[in-house]
């Protein structure tokens, strides 16, 4: 009785707070939202679905855009020539009908008939080999396939051919879209645009255009319906199959600060929130909304070490930093008393088809003694560690404490500079700036799982030597020739056998600290329906009542 009157008494106290937040808020939010948003008539005229993303659009190119929120832009306004499923299985989108040779070396595909832009004209196969030779030189994903490739060859206004130089089981897999950026097709001119010309106005021929005319950096995003989307007669599955789009318009309202997101969704001024932190689920949840996991599985957490520098270019230090991180102190506090966590020491997700935690056995357990000793055989003498983190997003921002507090347990001097999301971005990537001159140790971060599960999509184990692969620039040849044989190997079986090899070199290596993984909630309106569960979430198939 006592809990009950304590939980109680906490949920009262959370919805007077919510309350009067939204006292204070309401006079601002509402004439926010309505100098974004068409007059009340037009509105009711429409079927608008008003979202808040997860953080603002920053690059309209779809072949360029890295990140989570670039690539939900990048499946709705451009098409792909596959698509995954429901289990991450890559299907025909844009293809009708291909083939492969008996040497397994030369494929043709066929286009469907009836492919188009926004503006009109026919897709063909010039705009596909201009917009895939483009997506290869500009992405780590994409270069996979490049330093494969022997030609592309246009056969006819529908046909293609694409002949490698050694098999690779996962052409199709690519051409499917994983991660960010995508394979996405584009006019053949704005593929073959010198690179520092920017996309302004992106014609893709996607279920959804974009509205260049009323995007707001900062602000707002604006997507309409395509009516003359060539829709796949197959039933949905994941982001493949029928992609009918039920409602006129999705609108994107920027909004960084998730307790006015929350407030905003529990009075109706939006629809659908693409993350809800721990810490809002509850309200919402007794406000009548639904909030749940989407992606097909949890986010991914890890700690990434800057390989530049000392001390974590010594593999001990890295050790250290394993033996200081405790998955079971840090995903209950990213998780949230809602929310729903797991320990995981692979290096791909636990519970998809790599999930193994092979190799991982000295580092289960935290051994602070242990990790005192290998930092101080690493050389480190108590200098500053600078510890790279940001506000912006909840579980970095709560990663970033509690590792400071376990570094400083292990008699680290730890400097967290605390910054902006896409600061933080252009200081990871930064691969040249010295300590106290934008550079850095180390840094939290996580990934969906869907993007994270595969080593041809996790960025963060491209070990190639004299690269510029992803933030934090490891080096391991070793660990590279493994994960270029699980590219090589020829079927599933064969692949996780690789990956098993790999996971037990990267525990030697260690290109970076698993931390555990968790879920990220969505969370939408009771008249919203029709939201299908993927990869990553889509915008088609929804129904706003």
């Amino acid at each position: 009785m006592g809990g009950a009157r304590r939980a109680a008494s906490r949920h009262g106290w959370e919805d007077s707070v919510m309350r009067s937040a939204l006292l204070g808020l309401g006079v601002g939010l509402g004439l926010g939202l309505s100098l974004l948003a068409p007059p009340a008539a037009a509105q009711d005229a429409q079927r608008v679905l008003r979202v808040v993303p997860s953080a603002d659009l920053s690059e309209l190119d779809p072949t360029r855009g890295p990140n989570l929120v670039a690539r939900i832009y990048q499946q709705m306004v451009f098409d792909t020539l596959f698509a995954f499923d429901k289990d991450l299985q890559p299907q025909p989108m844009m293809v009708e009908s291909r083939s492969v040779s008996d040497d397994g070396l030369t494929y043709r595909f066929t286009l469907r008939p009836g492919l188009r832009f926004h503006d009109g004209s026919p897709v063909t196969t010039r705009d596909v080999v201009a917009s895939i030779e483009r997506w290869m030189g500009g992405t780590s994903i994409g270069g996979q396939l490049k330093a494969r490739l022997a030609s592309m060859q246009v056969v006819d206004e529908r046909s293609f051919t694409l002949t490698l130089n050694q098999r690779f089981g996962l052409v199709e897999f690519l051409l499917a879209g994983p991660g960010a950026p995508i394979a996405a097709i584009m006019k053949e001119a704005d593929a073959r645009r010198p690179d520092n010309v920017p996309m302004t106005r992106p014609i893709g021929s996607g279920p959804f255009r974009f509205l260049a005319d009323e995007r707001r950096e900062g602000n707002r995003a604006v997507f309409a319906r395509n009516p003359d989307y060539a829709v796949r007669s197959e039933p949905t599955s994941g982001l493949a199959g029928a992609r009918n789009v039920k409602v006129d318009r999705v609108e994107w309202v920027i909004m960084p600060d998730a307790t006015t997101a929350a407030n905003a969704l529990a009075t109706g001024e939006v629809d659908f929130l693409e993350a809800v932190g721990p810490d809002l689920a509850g309200f919402l949840r007794r406000r009548g909304m639904t909030v749940r996991r989407i992606a097909a599985l949890p986010t991914y957490a890890f700690v990434r070490p800057n390989f530049q520098v000392p001390p974590f270019n010594d593999v001990r230090a890295r050790q250290a930093l394993a033996l200081i991180i405790d998955q079971n102190e840090m995903m209950p506090a990213v998780a949230g008393g809602d929310g729903r966590w797991s320990v995981c020491h692979s290096f791909s997700v636990c519970g998809s088809v790599y999930g193994t935690e092979a190799g991982s056995e000295p580092y289960r357990r935290p051994d602070i003694a242990r990790a005192r000793q290998l930092l101080q055989e690493a050389g480190y003498r108590g200098e500053p560690l600078i510890l790279l983190g940001t506000t912006t997003l909840a579980p970095i921002n709560t990663m970033t404490q509690v590792l400071a507090r376990r570094l400083q347990d292990a008699g680290v001097t730890v400097d967290v500079q605390m910054t902006d999301f896409p600061t933080m971005l252009q200081r990871m990537h930064a691969q040249d700036r010295p300590i106290g001159q934008g550079g850095y140790h180390l840094f939290t971060y996580y990934a969906i799982g869907t993007s994270w599960f595969h080593p041809l999509m996790n960025l963060s184990l491209d070990l190639r030597c004299g690269e510029r692969n992803w933030a934090g620039y490891p080096c391991d040849q070793q660990g590279e020739s493994l994960r270029q044989a699980f590219f090589a190997a020829p079927d599933d079986a064969a692949r996780r056998a690789a990956f098993e090899a790999f996971q037990r070199r990267a525990w030697e290596y260690i290109p970076y600290i698993p931390a555990g993984q968790f879920d990220v909630f969505s969370g939408y309106r009771p008249n919203v329906t029709g939201i299908p569960d993927g990869a990553f979430i889509a915008y088609w198939n929804i129904e706003k009542r």
